[in-house]
């Protein structure tokens, strides 16, 4: 539930990722919850693991990642984005679309879906609160590209509502509780109506995708002068938690895959922790955004994946296949460039491998790809074909012995694989 204008930047982007980490936390399918949604979507249950995962973000300003103090500079860190690494820690080749906009609000919501299925271009003066956006114009322009998205996607996550209920939680705030249930009972018609249409729309399109909806959390502190406040909200916000539900059941009966994430709870009675209601201003903080993509995690696979803490002077983590990385052999970055031990990482990937002592090179060969690199050599041989990389292969020193450190990233995608680097958490992705 949010308060306050927002102007932030939206970011749409598209990557590829790797598998989920053994060691890594994870949760047994006996202990996901029951609301999450079933089979869950991994590597080994996709029939063609080869096609990105395609996850499209659509909704307000939550969906932008829109953070106190952002400017449009600003490169926003949200749920969605983790929502995308957890998909690449469960082993998916992945990719993500985020069409979030400042200010919109539920009906605005379902005007654009419906343009996006009509294939009809819109405006922001079309879109019911798109136009507190200055980015929204251009975002609205690719309406089209968001219908494809959308079509094809695997899984599409949706934060919408809050701006729905500002004049709520303002007349809550201002002492004016008298009118509140009949404001409420108004506005949360008039929101479930949009929601289920919204749904309805995005079924429509893409029957086959999971669709996961997030509940409104209470922005104010459960504490002293906020508690009469808090109580309220709570109310209000439960009301409108039974209102996705709703949606969510009839859909589910109807055989559709439609979840939600129990952002609310996990919010609850830690506004000042999760967001910035301090400075004034009720959008998450970083604790909060990792809480909301904890929350879409365990809607859409029942567990949220983080690796193990990195010793000191390990610079970063590398999950290949679906296990991170673990040995004695640290990986080492140099000029930039990410470089791991032969033998480790020709373990992880399943290559094979041969050392020619006379010529110092290293052949790997995978599923009828090979490459070889050469100590020091400013080229490879991919498929027999020369290439040049700009990481050469070379020794290094680990205890008293000589090591053959190879470029990671350069010999992942000869083999085959797909290389994401996610500089937040600094862990690199190795994705067959």
């Amino acid at each position: 539930m949010l308060i306050g204008s927002v102007l932030a930047p939206v970011q749409a982007a598209a990557s590829n990722g790797a598998r989920a980490s053994a060691g890594l936390a994870e949760r047994t399918a006996a202990e996901r919850p029951a609301d999450s949604l079933a089979p869950p979507v991994t590597a080994a249950s996709r029939q063609n693991a080869a096609e990105a995962y395609s996850i499209v973000a659509i909704g307000d300003s939550l969906t932008v990642g829109f953070e106190h103090g952002f400017t449009e500079q600003s490169v926003p860190y949200g749920y969605v984005e983790r929502v995308y690494e957890q998909a690449l820690f469960q082993g998916l080749r992945a990719e993500y679309a985020n069409y979030g906009v400042l200010g919109l609000t539920s009906a605005g919501l379902r005007t654009w879906l419906e343009a996006a299925a009509a294939g009809d271009a819109v405006a922001a003066a079309d879109i019911e609160g798109a136009d507190k956006d200055p980015r929204a114009g251009t975002i609205l322009a690719h309406t089209g590209q968001l219908a494809e998205k959308l079509k094809s996607a695997d899984l599409i996550v949706v934060t919408i509502g809050g701006n729905d209920f500002i004049p709520l939680a303002q007349l809550i705030m201002e002492g004016g509780r008298s009118d509140v249930d009949a404001l409420m009972d108004e506005t949360l018609k008039q929101y479930e109506a949009s929601v289920e249409a919204s749904v309805r729309l995005l079924l429509e399109m893409n029957p086959k995708a999971s669709v996961v909806l997030a509940d409104q959390y209470v922005p104010v502190p459960k504490i002293g002068d906020y508690l009469d406040d808090y109580n309220k909200l709570s109310e209000e916000a439960a009301k409108l938690r039974e209102a996705l539900e709703r949606i969510a059941d009839k859909e589910t009966s109807a055989g559709f895959r439609v979840a939600l994430a129990d952002v609310a709870k996990a919010f609850d009675g830690k506004a000042l922790i999760y967001t910035s209601i301090g400075s004034g201003d009720m959008h998450p903080k970083q604790p909060g955004y990792e809480a909301m993509g904890k929350a879409f995690a365990q809607a859409v696979w029942g567990e949220y994946r983080t690796v193990r803490p990195r010793p000191a002077g390990v610079p970063l983590s590398i999950v290949v296949g679906g296990k991170e990385l673990d040995t004695p052999n640290k990986p080492v970055v140099k000029n930039s460039r990410t470089y791991v031990a032969m033998r480790d990482i020709a373990d992880a990937t399943g290559a094979k491998l041969v050392w020619n002592s006379r010529t110092q090179s290293a052949t790997l060969t995978l599923d009828g790809r090979s490459v070889v690199f050469a100590i020091g050599a400013a080229t490879a041989l991919v498929d027999g074909k020369a290439v040049p990389i700009d990481a050469p292969a070379y020794l290094q020193k680990v205890g008293k012995e000589l090591k053959t450190y190879l470029p990671l990233a350069a010999l992942s995608e000869a083999l085959g694989f797909q290389v994401v680097f996610r500089p937040q958490g600094k862990i690199a992705f190795i994705n067959k």
